[in-house]
């Protein structure tokens, strides 16, 4: 959740959107390979990609994609049809049709007015997540609360992907400065559901996971919450880690055709090369009956991430390699195939990259 940091650990805040994938030599029949190849879907260099952390991805209903992410400050990063000044939750604007691709600019500030009356005037917003429901598009945003440094959960509607996004108050502010941060909504069956980091549902050093169903305005309502993971579930988050704090972060959750649902969430210190994504099975219902399961592959050791950090591999690489890959973040593309967008770092700011998601006969995979 871009340059923060206290009792706990990331950089996540949208849009993917943060945030994961890799090579994929067969993929599930969602995600056709013809709806693999182009150019489009391959990372972008470092080097020219927009600076953004924590993104998020939808499909506007013009057909192009919209990432959103952490904000980013005035003078940093291209900018293009306008967008000028420090962006609350810069909007990239991108590919069509099932070709998702990337652009290495910002067309325009999706909260133009910042966070609402409940955060610090003009505080930075981190982690936007944001799901299309109904005839309106919903975001969840982290931000600072007043007068008490605490990170929390607001909540702004639009009826554009690309905003203006109105404030709606905050969302989720948990007792003794415990934190939520990190919201992904998400539809299914009519229903809207948020899966976000929930600290109160762990004690001290440790921090966990929950979902949790709406109201039809993007309420949550809380005798629905659901524990889907805690960081004692796996061990990689804290390993070589500087930080004290044990931290699983970033959740995204998505269901695959054969109907079982999955969490893919991101661990370990943000601003190192460690900083990775793990993945856990959660059953048949967007609200488990108990906590998701870590895929095999993925207690020990990330299933994610850079393969060059010693003592700590990955089982699988992404497209690009790049260090510190965070914030994954999974939507659907036209054809309804699972896309993926995380960001990355080479020891600057973070960057978005874009695959497709799919399954090889060594696990998910991301092309």
């Amino acid at each position: 959740m871009g340059e923060r940091r206290g009792t706990w650990s990331r950089q996540r805040g949208a849009l993917v959107l943060a945030g994961a994938l890799t090579a994929v030599a067969a993929l599930a029949a969602a995600a056709p390979r013809a709806a693999v190849s182009g150019a489009a879907l391959a990372p972008l260099a470092s080097s020219s990609a927009f600076p953004l952390a924590d993104p998020d991805t939808v499909r506007a209903r013009d057909g192009r994609y919209v990432t959103y992410g952490t904000t980013v400050p005035a003078g940093r990063g291209r900018r293009c049809d306008g967008a000028t000044g420090r962006l609350f939750v810069p909007v990239l604007v991108h590919g069509s049709g099932n070709t998702v691709g990337m652009t290495d600019c910002a067309s325009g500030d999706a909260l133009p007015g910042g966070p609402g009356a409940w955060a610090e005037p003009g505080a930075a917003v981190w982690a936007p997540g944001v799901a299309r429901f109904g005839d309106r598009y919903v975001m969840n945003y982290t931000a600072t609360r007043k007068g008490a440094g605490q990170k929390c959960l607001g909540r702004a509607v639009s009826t554009s992907a690309r905003g203006p996004f109105r404030n709606a108050g905050g969302w989720a502010c948990p007792p003794a400065g415990r934190w939520a941060i990190d919201a992904n909504p998400f539809v299914s069956g009519g229903s809207l559901y948020v899966t976000y980091r929930d600290d109160p549902v762990a004690t001290g050093p440790e921090t966990g996971v929950s979902t949790v169903r709406t109201d039809a305005e993007g309420r949550a309502l809380w005798n629905t919450r659901r524990t889907v993971l805690l960081s004692t579930d796996a061990t990689w988050d804290t390993r070589k880690s500087a930080s004290g704090t044990q931290v699983v972060e970033n959740p995204s959750m998505w269901r695959m055709p054969d109907g079982r649902w999955y969490l893919r969430y991101s661990g370990n210190n943000w601003d190192s090369a460690r900083y990775a994504t793990g993945v856990a099975e959660c059953g048949t219902s967007p609200l488990p009956t108990s906590r998701c399961r870590p895929l095999r592959r993925g207690v020990e050791r990330p299933y994610f991430g850079f393969t060059g950090t010693a003592g700590l591999g990955p089982y699988h690489g992404l497209p690009g390699n790049h260090r510190g890959p965070g914030g994954t973040d999974v939507s659907a593309a036209a054809d309804g195939g699972p896309r993926v967008v995380w960001h990355g770092w080479d020891g600057g700011p973070r960057f978005p990259m874009t695959g497709v998601l799919g399954r090889g006969a060594d696990g998910f995979v991301v092309r």
